[in-house]
C-alpha cells in the first residue's frame, strides 16, 4: 500500500513538473511583455557559462562576492592584468550582470592598455575592450542601456577625443578597419539595408543562383570574404565577380552580413541615423559610432538618468563631428587629416535648441552653447562662409550678448589681433605660414572653399601683426616678410611634402 501511495505521489510529481514545463513558455512571454529580463534564456552558452549557471546554483552569488573583494583589492593596487582573468572568471558566473561587462571593458580599454607603451600594444587591448562588452556583453544582456551607454563612451571619449597618447593610432586602425569594411571610404547604406538577411532570399535571383553554384564549383564559399577579394579567382569568375550585377549583389550581402555579424553593425539603422542627423556621417571615424551605440540604448532606457546619458552622448557627438567629422585618408601618402563637417550645423543647432528648450535655466548648458556659437563662427568663417558666420554671430550676440563689435568681420579681426599681441616674431611667422600652407594644402586636395578661408585668416594675422609696426625701424627689426614671400614658402613645402605622390615628412 505505502508503495502504491509512493507510486501515486511520484506520479503527481510528474504531472505537475510537466504542467510547470508548459507553463515556461507563457511565463517567458509575460516576462518580456512586462520588460522584467533583457533577453532570453541563455543559448549556445560557453561550456564553462553553462556549468557554472546550472551546477552552482545559489552558491553563484557567494563565489563572486569573494571575487569581487579580491578585484577591488587589486584595483587598488594598480594590478590591473591580474583584474582581467578575474574580471572574465565573474563575467562567466553571472553573465546577466551588464555592470561587470561594463567594468571589465573598461578595465581593459583604459588601466590595462595605459600601461603599455607601444601604441600597437595599447590598441590591441583597447579594441578588447570594444569587443567584449560589444561582442559578450550585450549578447547575454542585450536589453542593457548602461553597455550601450558604456560602449558609446569608448568611441567618444577614448577613440574620439585626444587624452591617450596613442590617440591618432587608435583613429588610424579604427579608420583602416571600416574602410576595409565598407570596401571604399563611404558604405552604400541604401544597398546594404536592401541586402537579404539570409541567403535564401539571395539565391531567388536565379543569376546570383548560377555565380554561387560555379563559385562552388571552383572550391570557393560564395558566402564567405573570399568574394570581397575577387583577385584569386578564376579570370571569367573574377569578371563576373567583380562587374556583373549577379557578383554586385553577392558582394553586398556578404559586407552587409559581416557588418551584422563581426561589428554589430545594422545598416538600416545607421542609415536611420543619418536620416535622423539630416547629413551623411564619415563612419571611418569615431564619433558616427558613439552616435550609433547611443541612439540604439535610448530603446532600452528605464531611467531618466539613462536617457538623459544617452541622449547627451548623442549630442555631445554630434557636436565632436562637427568639430572632426571629417576625414582625408590617403594612405599611400601617409595622409590622414580630420576636420570639421559643416553638414553637421543644423543638426547640432537643433540639438542644443531643444535642450534648452528643456532645461532653460542650466548655466553649463548655456556656456556649452555660448562656446559653440563662437566656434561656429570662426570654423564658417575659415571656411569661407562669411553668410552663414554673419548668421551665426548675429544669433551669438542676441543670445549672449556682451559688447562684441557689430560686424563678424570686425569681431574676426579683433579676435585675432588679440591673439597676435601675445606672439613674437617667430611665432607669428609660424602662424602666418601656417595658415597659409593649411590653404596650399586644400587647394591641392581640391578644396577652393577652404583653402580661402585659410588664405583668409594668413592675410587678417598678417595685418594684424604689422599693423602694429608702423614706425619704419620697428617694423624693420620686429616684423616679418611680405605675405607673399611668405606664401611661396609654404606652397613649396606642400609641394615638397605632399607633391607627385610623396609622403608627408
Amino acid at each position: 500500500m505505502r508503495f502504491l501511495g509512493s507510486i501515486a505521489w511520484l506520479g503527481v510529481a510528474a504531472a505537475a513538473l510537466v504542467g510547470a514545463g508548459g507553463m515556461h513558455p507563457r511565463l517567458l512571454e509575460a516576462r518580456r511583455a512586462a520588460e522584467l529580463n533583457q533577453g532570453d534564456p541563455l543559448e549556445n552558452a560557453p561550456p564553462l557559462v553553462a556549468f557554472t549557471t546550472v551546477a552552482l546554483g545559489g552558491f553563484r552569488g557567494l563565489v563572486v562576492d569573494l571575487l569581487w573583494m579580491r578585484a577591488s583589492e587589486l584595483q587598488d593596487k594598480g594590478r590591473y592584468f591580474e583584474l582581467v582573468q578575474l574580471a572574465d572568471w565573474i563575467t562567466k558566473l553571472q553573465p546577466r550582470f551588464a555592470s561587470i561587462w561594463a567594468y571589465h571593458g573598461w578595465n581593459l580599454a583604459y588601466n590595462v592598455s595605459v600601461m603599455l607603451a607601444d601604441p600597437a600594444e595599447r590598441w590591441r587591448w583597447v579594441r578588447h575592450g570594444i569587443s567584449l562588452m560589444r561582442d559578450e556583453g550585450m549578447a547575454y544582456n542585450p536589453g542593457s542601456a548602461l553597455l550601450h551607454r558604456e560602449l558609446a563612451w569608448i568611441f567618444q571619449h577614448k577613440l574620439g577625443m585626444d587624452m591617450d597618447q596613442a590617440h591618432i593610432h587608435y583613429k588610424r586602425q579604427w579608420a583602416a578597419e571600416m574602410q576595409a569594411l565598407f570596401g571604399g571610404p563611404r558604405p552604400d547604406l541604401e544597398a546594404l539595408a536592401a541586402a537579404p538577411a539570409a541567403p535564401a532570399g539571395l539565391l531567388r535571383d536565379p543569376a546570383v543562383a548560377a555565380l554561387a553554384a560555379e563559385l562552388r564549383a571552383a572550391g570557393v564559399d560564395p558566402f564567405s570574404v573570399r568574394v570581397l577579394d575577387p583577385a584569386p579567382l578564376p579570370d571569367a569568375l573574377r569578371a563576373r565577380v567583380s562587374d556583373a550585377p549577379e557578383g554586385a549583389a553577392l558582394r553586398t550581402f556578404v559586407r552587409a552580413r559581416r557588418m551584422r555579424e563581426v561589428y554589430k553593425l545594422d545598416p538600416a539603422r545607421m542609415l536611420e541615423v543619418e536620416r535622423n542627423v539630416g547629413a551623411r556621417l564619415e563612419w571611418r571615424l569615431p564619433s558616427p559610432h558613439a552616435i550609433y551605440w547611443a541612439a540604439a540604448g535610448l530603446e532600452f532606457a528605464r531611467t531618466q538618468f539613462d536617457e538623459v546619458s544617452l541622449r547627451r552622448q548623442i549630442f555631445q557627438s554630434l557636436g565632436d563631428g562637427f568639430l572632426r567629422g571629417r576625414l582625408t585618408l590617403d594612405p599611400d601618402r601617409d595622409l590622414f587629416v580630420v576636420s570639421p563637417n559643416l553638414d553637421l550645423l543644423p543638426a547640432v543647432r537643433a540639438a542644443y535648441e531643444e535642450s534648452l528648450r528643456r532645461h532653460p535655466g542650466e548655466p553649463t548648458l548655456r556656456q556649452a552653447h555660448r562656446n559653440f556659437l563662437i566656434d561656429a563662427v570662426m570654423i564658417s568663417a575659415t571656411y569661407n562662409r562669411m553668410q552663414q558666420a554673419r548668421e551665426l554671430y548675429a544669433e551669438l550676440n542676441r543670445l549672449y550678448p556682451s559688447g562684441a563689435p557689430e560686424t563678424v568681420e570686425a569681431y574676426i579681426a579683433s579676435t585675432w589681433a588679440s591673439h597676435v599681441d601675445d606672439l613674437d616674431t617667430a611665432q607669428a611667422l609660424a602662424a602666418v605660414e601656417a595658415a597659409l600652407y593649411q590653404a596650399a594644402f586644400w587647394k591641392m586636395l581640391g578644396d577652393d572653399e577652404v583653402s580661402a578661408g585659410h588664405e583668409q585668416i594668413a592675410s587678417l594675422c598678417w595685418r594684424a601683426f604689422m599693423d602694429r609696426r608702423l614706425d619704419p625701424e620697428l617694423r624693420e627689426r620686429t616684423g616679418i616678410p611680405p605675405i607673399e614671400t611668405i606664401r611661396d614658402r609654404a606652397v613649396e613645402r606642400v609641394r615638397a611634402e605632399l607633391g607627385a605622390g610623396g609622403a608627408r615628412k
